[in-house]
Parts: structure tokens; sequence; C-alpha cells
């Protein structure tokens, strides 16, 4: 047991205690821990924790710096003033606390490094000197990594495939126990990497034989044949029997298992669901019921078909009648993160914000890796509508250290109408999202998932590959029609709604607001799902006022002002939706020339940004007003609200920076923002305007001159400019 602080950590388990309280940390939290402990005191480079506790993998830069904060948070420890972590830039980290081991004798103690990653852990032995002057040895113990791929169904019949899904839960669950599963989402990325670099794989086969079929499997370099008389067959016999054949062994005849009535029908849910969504699996779950009507997988499945399919009296029946008791902590992991997606659509929130958390308990006591990194994403998503950017960005970068851009790649199309995107990046500020990184995984996961039958994931990857702003506009328009199509055929009304409403964003971003209404006006949207209904009002609102500000159709612009309204006057409009619509409102008395409305209006939603820290936001909003202020000849107001070190990407912020300064013949601040913005990707557009507005100096500061610049309204998400 070695002592620091008020802390007890045993070495040998991994488990942190502070007096008789033990700590719930993941597993690699823990590894980090045990490795600062075997070196104390010592500058540990991020390169070397890197190559010690993350082999490969796109995410181990943002896994560590999760980790970090997680071990951090668990200790009380203040990064600013630490006691146990200190960072130390440009070069790495420091245990800056003595540690002791329980007994003041040599002992040598083995750390269980088991593996949470997507690959084995390699820790060389090392000796370390504690205070005491007590040795401790850091031993290497590995967990391999394992990546179970979907049965290949070689039997000409596509029914047959349901088997496959079978087969794979119950080697699952055996799995589990001796090796590192990886998550089935990764599977197409993982089998981009280099040979030598991918993980162990179970590669199962399905192959017609005669009157009966062939099952191959094939683990490494170990191969495994078993006859299957008939597929109704007991497959928890075959699996365990195809186990004991991959571990040489031979399988005990005491091992027969009666087969569970309604499990077929169960599989043959699943791939109905995964294959085409919830229309046609509906029917499979509820004959399963028929079999055992006390199947909760099933009762589970239902319910959140219900609500996929909008019927939310019925979904809040089924998940109210499910006991999940004597669940196992998969199922109810599973069980509470339907719910709180559920509870976040309907905007119950702080019940979503409950079922998040036991979620995230459930999924890391069964250390499925894909299940805690949903649970983690489930909190990011409530936390972003609470408006709780910390709990928001550790739950993303949780997510995130787990299962890499995907995490980013499938969040809900809710957060892509945030103003000022990329979403993904969050309100408080930029951050280390890799869009590049999201986009190459993408392709890959599209790319796969055209081979499988895989439908619905086929879609989410559409769906997500258009939403990413790297990807060109011929690209992206064709994903996201692709991904309508497919979910429109599937039942799905809810994935429909959102593919179908982002969409009409994405033709606003565009200035094409008539095309934007062609989608939007098809959204179908029960009033009980608040955050779509609102959000799909904010954006009919908004592509109205696009068609006004680019053709200059006041009718265009007065319809918009209504519906903004609308959402003004509404109580229980959210304070994200409350401020953008009041920022929007801004620019449409901009356009008609009403600057007092639209100053009144720009303070206002300033002031809210600015207050909720929606930071991102608030740029727009302040350089909203810089532009006022020119408008009325007031370049020393404008230059009051410049902040070049906080909005240094932000295009019009530098560019009325540059003309205000210019007006008041600031020479400093003009040069200093000008080269800013020369600097920033697409800024020839405004450089050029800048050089005009220069050039025609005998009429500086008319009002005539400051029209033909850029209005705020030109772009409405500084992704335009800031990627390309």
């Amino acid at each position: 047991m070695l002592l620091f602080g008020p802390f007890r950590f045993d070495a040998e388990k991994l488990v942190l205690y502070n007096q008789q309280d033990r700590y719930s940390l993941r597993p690699k939290v823990l590894q980090l821990l045990a490795y600062f402990l075997a070196n104390p005191h010592q500058v540990i480079k991020r390169e070397t924790l890197l190559s010690d506790l993350w082999q490969h993998g796109e995410y181990r830069e943002a896994a560590l710096t999760q980790s970090i904060n997680e071990l951090r948070q668990a200790l009380g420890d203040d990064a600013q003033q630490p006691t146990y972590i200190r960072t130390l830039p440009q070069q790495g980290y420091q245990w800056i606390c003595d540690v002791k081991a329980q007994k003041c004798a040599r002992k040598r103690l083995k750390l269980v490094l088991a593996l949470c990653g997507a690959a084995a852990i390699t820790v060389g032995t090392s000796i370390v000197t504690s205070s005491f002057m007590e040795k401790v040895e850091v031993q290497e113990i590995q967990k391999s990594a394992l990546l179970i791929l979907p049965m290949r169904n070689e039997t000409g019949v596509q029914a047959n495939a349901w088997w496959g899904y079978a087969l794979e839960s119950v080697l699952k669950e055996h799995l589990q126990h001796t090796h590192q599963l990886l998550p089935k989402s990764q599977t197409p990325e993982l089998l981009k990497l280099p040979t030598e670099e991918q993980p162990s794989q179970l590669r199962l086969t399905l192959k017609p034989m005669q009157q009966r079929f062939l099952l191959q499997a094939k683990l490494d370099s170990r191969h495994a044949e078993v006859v299957v008389e008939h597929l109704d067959q007991n497959f928890t016999e075959i699996a365990q029997q195809l186990l004991f054949m991959l571990q040489g062994q031979v399988a005990r005849r005491d091992d027969h298992i009666e087969p569970s009535p309604g499990l077929a029908d169960y599989y043959r849910g699943l791939q109905a669901l995964n294959e085409f969504g919830p229309q046609l699996a509906k029917p499979y779950f509820e004959a399963a019921l028929i079999l055992a009507p006390h199947h909760l997988p099933s009762q589970l499945e239902l319910a959140q078909i219900a609500w996929h399919q909008g019927d939310i009296t019925h979904a809040r029946a089924r998940f109210a009648a499910l006991d999940i008791t004597h669940a196992s902590t998969v199922l109810q992991a599973r069980y509470y993160l339907y719910l709180g997606a559920f509870q976040k659509a309907l905007g119950e929130f702080s019940q979503a914000e409950k079922n998040a958390q036991s979620a995230l308990i459930m999924a890391q006591q069964s250390q499925q890796i894909e299940l805690i990194a949903s649970a983690y994403q489930l909190k990011a998503d409530v936390a972003w509508h609470l408006l709780q950017w910390q709990d928001y960005t550790m739950a993303m970068n949780a997510a995130y250290a787990l299962v890499g851009s995907r995490s980013f790649a499938y969040s809900e199309a809710q957060r892509s109408f945030y103003l000022a995107n990329p979403p993904a990046a969050g309100p408080q500020g930029k951050s280390q999202l890799n869009l590049a990184q999201s986009k190459k995984v993408l392709s890959h996961a599209i790319e796969y998932y055209r081979q499988s039958k895989d439908k619905i994931d086929l879609a989410k990857s559409l769906f997500a590959y258009g939403q990413n702003y790297l990807v060109p506009v011929s690209e992206s328009e064709k994903s996201l029609l692709e991904a309508l199509q497919i979910v429109s055929d599937s039942g799905n009304s809810y994935f429909r709604m959102q593919v179908l409403t982002y969409l009409g964003f994405y033709y606003i971003q565009l200035h094409k607001g008539e095309k934007a209404l062609y989608y939007l006006n098809q959204v179908e949207v029960n009033e009980q799902f608040n955050s779509a209904a609102e959000q799909l009002n904010l954006l009919k609102a908004m592509a109205f006022m696009d068609i006004g500000l680019t053709h200059s159709d006041m009718d265009a612009i007065q319809a918009a002002q209504r519906q903004f309204n609308v959402l003004l006057a509404e109580p229980d409009t959210s304070v994200m939706t409350r401020t953008n619509a009041t920022l929007l409102l801004a620019w449409t008395w901009l356009k008609l020339g009403n600057l007092d409305k639209a100053q009144t209006l720009t303070e206002r939603a300033l002031a809210d940004y600015q207050r909720f820290s929606i930071n991102e936001a608030a740029t727009y909003a302040a350089y909203t007003q810089m532009y006022i202020h020119i408008m009325r000849g007031q370049p020393e107001r404008a230059i009051s609200l410049v902040d070049l070190d906080k909005n240094k990407d932000a295009h019009l912020m530098l560019f009325y920076s540059s003309i205000a300064a210019h007006m008041t013949q600031n020479n400093a601040l003009e040069k200093k923002s000008t080269e800013m913005l020369s600097v920033l990707k697409n800024s020839a557009p405004l450089l050029q305007q800048l050089d005009e507005y220069k050039q025609q100096a005998g009429r500086r500061n008319s009002i005539k001159q400051i029209m033909l610049l850029d209005a705020p309204y030109s772009v409405y998400c500084q992704s335009k400019w800031v990627l390309e």
C-alpha cells in the first residue's frame, strides 16, 4: 500500500482510498496514478507517458489530457497551485508529493496495469526511491486488445445474418474477462491501420454445407470449425464450443445450457434494427416477448423504438414498466442511456442528467468502452443544454479519450445549430477538435458500411460527414441527402427530423434560404420534443431572414421578425435560443437601417452571451456592436470592444478593428489588426475592401463608403472563414 497526503493506493489491486472511502476511477486513470507513484519527483515528458501508456491511436493526446484532468479532480488537486501533479510547460508533468510505503521495510509490489485503451500497455520494470527509501517495482502485466468482427454470412440468405449478432453477444460475455474488447464502432479505422499495428481479431464466417452450416472461426493463428445442424440450435453452446477449440481444449459434455425462448427473434430484431431501422425491427422484438414476456432486452428496445417513431406516451409506459433491479450491469447501463436520451429529447434535462450519471456508473462497472463513451456523450449533451460548459468539456474530452474523433463525429445535430460553429469546439472557446482526423475517420466508416449491410450506421456516418466543415460542399450536400434517403425508409422519424432540420441549417449557411425552407417545412416534430421544436422555429425564422438579407426582400424580413419575436415572447424558450434570436433580430433591424433598435438588441445579446459564458457567439455580438458604432461615426467606441488576443481568428472583429483604427489614425492598432487578418484563411475579400476604403481618403468616414463594407450578417458562422 502506498501512502501520499490523505490517500492510500493499493498498488496490487489498483484501488485508491481516502480513509474508508473508495474511489471509482477509470482503469486508465489508475494506471496513470500508478505510473506517477512509481516515479515521484521526476519530470516525465508527455511523449514518455504516451509511449508507455498509449501505444497508438488518433486520440492519444486527448486521452492523456483527460486522464490527467480526472486524476486531479479525484485528488482535489489544483493545476494552478498543485499539491500532487505539477504541469511544466514544454517539459511534461511532475509528481511533487512524497510517497511512502505502508511498512518501513523494503517491499516489492506488483502494479497490475489492466488495459483500457486500444492496445496493450508496455511499462518496463523500473526501481524508484521514495522519501523513506522504500523500493517499488513496476512490472508489466498485459491484457490484450481484441476486436470481434461482424460475422461474414456466406449462406446466400441475408436473413441468416441474425445468427452473427447472437454469437457475438455470447462471445463478448465470455471474452471480456480475458481480453480488452474494442468498440465495434471503431472497426472501420482499426482495419485501416498497418497490419502490424492492428489488434487481435476474431473473425467468424458462416457457410452452407449441404443441408447444414459450417461455422469457421479465426483468432490470430488459431482456427476452429463447428458444424451447425440448423440455426435454431442453441448458439450459446456453439459459442462455448468454439472458444474451447480456439483455446486448444475439448468441450465438456456437461456444459449443456437450455436455450432461452424468444432469443432468436430478439437477435433477428437487432439485425433488422442495424440494417434497416425500427420499422422492420419492431415486429421481431414483439415476437420475442410473445415467447418470453419478461425478456428485458426486447422490452428495452421497444421502449427506444417507441419514441424514435414519435409515440411518446407508449415510450413512457414501456420505460416505466421495466424492472432492471436484477439485470446485468450492461443492460442497466443501456437502460439509463436510452431513458436519459429520451428525457433529453423531451427537455427533461435534470432527469436526463441523473440517468446519464447512472449510465456512466453501470458502464464503468461493465468495463465496456463503447458504453462508457456513450454515457460521457450523453452527459455532454445534457450539460450543453444546461449551459454547464465545464462539465460539457470534461465529458466530451472523456468520450474523445475513449473512442477518438467518433465521439464528435456522431454527436447529435442539435449542437450543430449553435451560431458559432463548429459546434464540437464548444461555446467556451477553441478546443483541440481535429476536424481533419474526424473527416478521415468518417470516410473510412462510410467505405466500410457501404460494403456491409448496416444501413443505419451508414446513415449516421453520412450525416456526420456532411456536418464536417472540412468536407467540400459538393460532397457534404450529397452525403446529407443520401443520409436523408436512408432514414426516410427506416421508420426512425426522430432521426429523419434531425437530418431534415440540419439540412435547413446547412442551406442557410450557404445563403440558400428558399432551399432551407423546403426541407424545414418537411419536418414533422412532436411538440413534446421541446428542444427540437424550438430549434425548428428558430431555423425557419433564420431562413426567412436569409431570404430577406440576401435579396432585400422586406416581406421575408418581416416574417423573420415575427417568428423571432414569438420565440422571445415564449417564457420557456431556452437561454441559448433566446440569445441567438435576440442577435438575429438585431441583424434584421440593421438591414432595415434602424440602428437604435439594432444596438439595443445587440447589447442585450452580448450581455447574455457573456453572462452565460457563451464566448464564441459573444464575438458575433461584439463585432455587430463595432459595426454599429462605425456606422454612427463612433470609432473610439468600436475600438473599446476590440480584444485581439481573445478574437485573433474572428475575421470581422479584425476587419472592423482595422477600419476603426484607420478612422482614428491609430496606426499601431491598424497595422496589428490588418496583419492578423492577413494571416487568416479566406481573408482576401476583406483585405481588398480595406484597401479600397483607405484609397478613398478624401471621402473618409462617409456613410456611403461604410455601407460598402461587409455587414455582420454576411456570415452566419465563423467556419466559413476559419475552416476551408
